[in-house]
């Protein structure tokens, strides 16, 4: 018996066809193994659509066990969207400090305080409005809608389409169409009516615990017999990776600027091209044969209008960010002349080496500021 599945809203081909009691069954036995063997973690013991909502947008790009400590210190300083709306940008991008992915931070407090004057302060339940809220994309409209609202709609992250494309021996792309089309429309035909909270969740959860990457453990797979790919031996073969980014070199060079005993921060403004919001120490971008010191000082005497005596290299640090691998050597000097004064950037201060940790920073800068206390 096969059943056809209902035209997937990302997009406008025909569904495939289904074959219902044997993906009843995987359905079935997945999520058996989902109710004995969860894990135990601190969203899914609460139930309201904004810690959830929370919760997913932290998950992005970072593991499990990086999110819980953030995830935990978050609600208790935000434990509501209104107090989150309320939040001034420095506070909210203070707390995710270390989380990376700033944008993430930010795309909260402003789908927070749309929500506030658009909805009432309710998160709204439909995937249509959901996805007008800054940094809600498909999935993460997917995710809420099931998980907070028991919407039976389905979600396909990262995990999901390992899991799928192991189970169903789908090749190609999965970011491109037409497969991700199709992974979407499986993972919706798979849900069982009325189950799409613990479902989704455990599909998430048998990527995450079992289907791993690399070395997946299909001895212990709860739906191995559902397994096209393991049966034809090719688990390794799916997903089919697309090439990874070029990483490109780039060289930087860091100020630090004292002035009897504080230093010079800066705060990028909130158009900025990366660390939106977030203060630094002045820096710049190097060129092949350029001299840093002089490249640097006159950076700093033309971003802040502070003059900087002779800067000495007392130290480096490497840091990588997206596909780009950067090495930072830093520099210490002593402001001769000049009044600070944001000429490029959206704020600069003199700042007492030990409030340092009161300032939202970048992972790279903040390996500085700690450098100086």
């Amino acid at each position: 018996m096969t059943t056809e599945l209902h035209t997937s809203p990302y997009t406008s081909e025909a569904a495939p066809r289904v074959d219902q009691p044997k993906h009843a069954a995987l359905s079935a036995s997945l999520l058996d193994w989902y109710a004995r063997e969860r894990r135990t973690l601190p969203w899914r013991e609460r139930r309201d659509p904004y810690s959830i909502w929370v919760s997913e947008i932290m998950l992005q790009q970072t593991q499990v066990a990086t999110v819980i400590g953030y995830y935990e210190r978050w609600m208790q300083r935000f434990p509501t969207l209104e107090r989150l709306a309320d939040a001034p940008i420095e506070e909210v991008l203070l707390a995710w400090e270390g989380l990376g992915y700033y944008s993430r931070a930010r795309n909260l407090r402003s789908a927070a305080q749309k929500v506030v004057a658009s909805h009432g302060g309710q998160l709204p339940r439909s995937i249509e409005e959901l996805r007008t809220l800054p940094g809600i994309g498909a999935y993460s409209a997917g995710a809420i809608a099931s998980i907070a609202f028991d919407a039976d709609e389905p979600a396909v992250d990262g995990n999901i389409v390992r899991v799928l494309t192991r189970l169903f021996a789908l090749g190609g792309d999965p970011k491109r169409a037409p497969l991700r089309e199709r992974l979407w429309q499986l993972a919706r035909a798979l849900i069982p009516k009325g189950r799409a909270r613990d479902f989704n969740q455990a599909l998430m959860e048998l990527g995450a615990t079992c289907c791993s990457p690399r070395s997946p453990r299909c001895a212990q797979c709860p739906v191995q017999k559902h397994c096209l790919a393991l049966a034809r031996d090719r688990v390794a073969d799916f997903p089919e990776a697309a090439p990874r980014p070029k990483i490109t070199d780039q060289s930087r060079a860091a100020a630090v600027v004292r002035r009897g005993g504080r230093v010079l921060v800066v705060r990028a403004g909130a158009t900025a091209p990366r660390w939106a919001g977030m203060w630094q120490f002045p820096d710049t971008q190097l060129a092949t044969g350029d001299d840093p010191s002089e490249v640097l000082r006159r950076s700093v005497e033309q971003s802040t209008g502070v003059v900087v005596d002779a800067l000495d290299c007392v130290g480096n640090l490497r840091h990588q960010v997206t596909r780009f691998r950067i090495a930072i050597d830093i520099y210490a000097g002593r402001a001769r002349s000049g009044r600070a004064r944001p000429i490029e950037y959206a704020e600069v201060r003199w700042s007492d080496p030990e409030l340092l940790g009161t300032l939202a920073m970048p992972a790279a800068h903040r390996k500085i500021a700690r450098s100086l206390v």
